[in-house]
């Protein structure tokens, strides 16, 4: 039988298992729940007040975005300064509360609100890192008379990050070189503008887990239902039992866990941009941290995330199928999968330990989530030999753990014993 044959009949054989399309249903709609809640639930305030929720929202986002978007160059940054700081020259405007004096409700509403999206962008540069300012009190004290004192600003944040001292882990002078020269890599002045389906993706893109999840329940009986239904005792006995076709099991695995990732894929981010839109592809992700060390536009940050995932998925499939030929029994392989799929999930980020933490992140479950928001995250290295980032490292992670546990599959599979 030739091999186009052997992998037709080896993926009918997937497809038509009754726990597949089980699992398939489910998992679709699962998914499509989870992105769909994170595009409904959005929330956004006009500067009348009044709320908006879902597609409304994204809508008016849009419409103050556009007023605002265009280069941030310093002069039109220093301009946004001013005008907020003029808020708090008119006494009318203030009032007094635990943290001193900020502005009336009221105020913020009318004229902060809104453009609430844009304000974070400007005052984020001013700020600690990893720390938030929600009513962007850190623009108070800006002196807009220094010259090129935003961008100055983000050069002072990521030194700041790079030179403190932390608990678990401190950057070596080589690290330090690597994330400046990446830094440099950065376009400036930042281009802003409305980008709301794709940040909203990569602020849930964690929940691919789903899908991966459900490809590996899939995948669990291809060598392990063998056994059970002692098929094995005809197949390994066959001519092309332990060449071809244990060949055309594991080529069938990828091709339907690669089309049914991508279904998941398309559910998830046809849900959020059909919502949301598609605007702002091109931006780049600093709108969504501004010290974000990586040389993308929103558009390639999402393929990056939807790339990572893939690879990590492909190296959970490879895993699954060693399991399976080595285990024999489909539901002792699947307990396994979800051990090694969530409990990272209940794992915790120590402050002690730097190596712990990075261990902890390049697991499946920590590794499907972006980095690219996040100050503390966004900077996690690598120093082997020469420094990596944390995405390439996931990619590499994964890429030998698919090339280490397909050949150990395929010789627990022909090594098994026929009972």
């Amino acid at each position: 039988m030739k091999m186009k044959e052997l992998l037709g009949l080896e993926l009918k054989k997937i497809i038509r298992n009754k726990l597949t399309l089980f699992v398939c249903i489910g998992s679709l709609t699962i998914t499509g729940i989870l992105f769909s809640l994170a595009v409904f639930r959005e929330i956004a305030i006009d500067e009348n007040g009044k709320q908006y929720v879902g597609k409304e929202a994204f809508d008016l986002e849009r419409m103050y975005d556009s007023k605002v978007a265009g280069l941030l160059t310093e002069d039109k940054v220093k301009k946004t300064i001013a005008e907020y700081q003029k808020l708090y020259s008119d006494p009318d405007n203030l009032e007094e509360t635990e943290e001193g004096t900020t502005l009336k409700e009221s105020v913020f509403v009318k004229y902060i609100q809104p453009y609430y999206s844009y304000f974070k962008v400007i005052d984020e540069v001013y700020i600690e890192p990893s720390t938030i300012d929600m009513t962007f009190s850190a623009l108070e004290d800006v002196d807009t008379a220094q010259e090129g004192s935003y961008y100055k600003a983000r050069e002072n944040k990521i030194s700041t990050l790079l030179n403190q001292e932390y608990l678990d882990w401190n950057y070596s002078d080589a690290e330090k070189e690597f994330w400046i020269n990446r830094t440099d890599k950065v376009e400036l002045p930042y281009e802003y503008g409305y980008c709301g389906g794709w940040k909203t993706f990569l602020n849930c893109s964690e929940l691919l887990l789903v899908g991966i999840i459900a490809i590996c329940i899939c995948i669990a009986p291809v060598f392990a239902g063998e056994y059970q239904s002692q098929a094995d005792s005809v197949v390994l006995t066959t001519k092309y039992g332990k060449t071809k076709l244990v060949t055309a099991k594991i080529l069938a695995s990828f091709i339907f866990a690669i089309i049914l990732f991508g279904i998941h894929i398309m559910v998830a981010l046809g849900v959020q941009l059909l919502v949301a839109g598609a605007d702002g592809v091109a931006l780049p992700i600093q709108l969504m941290n501004v010290i974000c060390p990586y040389s993308l536009t929103m558009g390639s940050a999402v393929l990056m995330v939807i790339i990572t995932a893939l690879v990590v998925m492909l190296g959970m499939v490879s895993l699954t199928l060693f399991l399976s030929a080595r285990l024999a029994k489909t539901f002792l392989t699947l307990i396994v999968n979800v051990l090694v799929i969530m409990v990272p999930m209940f794992l915790s980020i120590s402050e002690t330990s730097g190596i712990w933490n990075r261990v902890l992140m390049i697991l499946p479950a920590m590794a499907v989530r972006p980095v690219y928001q996040d100050d503390f995250f966004g900077y996690f290295s690598y120093p082997i030999v020469t420094t990596f980032d944390i995405t390439t490292i996931r990619l590499g992670v994964y890429v030998i753990v698919t090339l280490i546990f397909i050949p150990l599959a395929i010789r627990a599979f022909k090594k098994h014993e026929v009972c």
